[in-house]
């Protein structure tokens, strides 16, 4: 039943062109409706057959802009896509701009700023044209086996998507023609596609008006700017992680309140950001409520450098069932299959596979956690010793 669950007919699939008012000629029409919104960051082919094992629904995964750049990389990425694709997994890819010296007109302004990522440029003739080039391609290249795309990370927060200090609506208006220029480049080669604005759980925090800004307020400008241009279908990615990350517990956050005004939204109060799109002024160009879905959320199986993967399980199903009876929700995909080295020092251990910290590589995975049953069996009849481990950590009942 999952397996045909997953399929979307072309049938359907033309009565969704019709129904959004879109004409497929000329452009592919593809959208793979997923069995269930239980998601997985998996990032290489080698752990495909694990999220498969797992009955993973949805994949995410990055795609930085040197990855991008290398034509053998492209072909690992084409065997994987392919492989999701075949598998009946609905597939969500990241774009990210990346340091890199290859085309260096992708990046605008100081390409030695302290950052993780940059924004597009799309602010310059030749950057603009390298980003028509690159996004175009891979729009081109996975135009019938991709279905939403997320541009760049955490935009309230430059060192993920760094452009240098301004005021908060001149850089929205920035990202806002970066959205755009990818929106339309990847509609051309499929209009069915979803594209998505990635946040991080910041709702009123953190705010400097230079180069850290307040996600709703984002959402604000963002609502007026795409208005003022012709509106246009953009999604919500919102990543609803427990604070601090070193803590698996969201339940007990103090800065995740019952308000409008809260400092952050997770999925302690989910309902903040869901609540938030329905009103008027969020609504869609057809007046429904926007595409969200959690693109990234991750729970510690190790807090202060004790290991707890029952509380790490209770963390993550607590959370997906949240999502799960959220009718606003489409997706909830978990950070990560794989524990990361780099990410295990500092407290974040994530996955559903513990790492071998004495590796190479950053990931290579030696053995599953509790958390990989727990995953597997979620949104299965096999799930009720899930929901009394959470009632028994949290008292919620589902």
């Amino acid at each position: 039943m999952r397996s045909l669950k997953r399929a979307v007919t072309l049938f359907s699939v033309v009565l969704m062109a019709f129904s959004q008012g879109i004409s497929a000629f000329g452009a592919s029409a593809f959208y793979r409706e997923p069995a269930s919104k239980k998601g997985l960051l998996c990032q290489t082919e080698a752990m495909l057959s694990d999220c498969i094992e797992l009955g993973t629904d949805q994949v995410i995964f990055n795609v930085p802009m040197s990855a991008a750049l290398n034509e053998g990389t492209l072909r690992a990425y084409d065997s994987f896509i392919n492989n999701l694709d075949a598998n009946g997994v609905s597939i969500t890819v990241v774009l990210l701009n990346d340091r890199q010296s290859i085309r260096p007109e992708l990046i605008y302004g100081d390409q030695n700023a302290a950052c993780n990522y940059f924004m597009f440029n799309v602010f310059t003739d030749e950057g603009k044209a390298a980003v028509t080039e690159l996004v175009g391609s891979l729009a081109s290249r996975w135009q019938n086996k991709v279905s939403n795309w997320i541009i760049g990370n955490e935009i309230q927060d430059q060192i993920w998507n760094y452009i240098g200090p301004m005021d908060i609506e001149s850089y929205c208006r920035k990202y806002a023609e970066v959205f755009r220029t990818c929106y339309d480049l990847i509609k051309s080669h499929n209009s069915l596609a979803e594209v998505y604005i990635p946040f991080d759980y910041g709702w009123r925090n953190e705010e400097n008006g230079s180069t850290k800004y307040s996600g709703r307020n984002c959402l604000d400008l963002f609502s007026r700017i795409f208005k003022e241009g012709g509106d246009i279908d953009w999604g919500v990615a919102w990543h609803a992680y427990p604070d601090p990350l070193t803590s698996p517990v969201f339940w007990d956050d103090g800065l995740a309140t019952d308000s409008p005004d809260s400092y952050i939204v997770n999925l302690k109060n989910l309902h903040i950001l869901t609540d938030y799109m329905q009103r008027a002024e969020m609504l869609s160009p057809s007046g429904e409520v926007r595409n969200i879905i959690l693109s990234e959320q991750g729970f510690t199986s190790s807090v202060n450098g004790v290991t707890d993967e029952n509380l790490q399980a209770a963390a993550y199903a607590y959370g997906y069932f949240i999502a799960e009876n959220n009718p606003y929700i489409k997706a909830f995909m978990l950070n990560r299959q794989v524990d990361a080295k780099t990410e295990v020092l500092q407290g974040h251990s994530f996955g559903i596979w513990n790492t071998d910290m004495n590796a190479a590589e950053n990931e290579k995975a030696v053995s599953k956690k509790y958390l990989w049953q727990v995953f597997k069996d979620i949104d299965t009849d096999n799930n009720s010793y899930i929901k009394e481990l959470v009632r028994n950590y949290t008292g919620a009942s589902f």
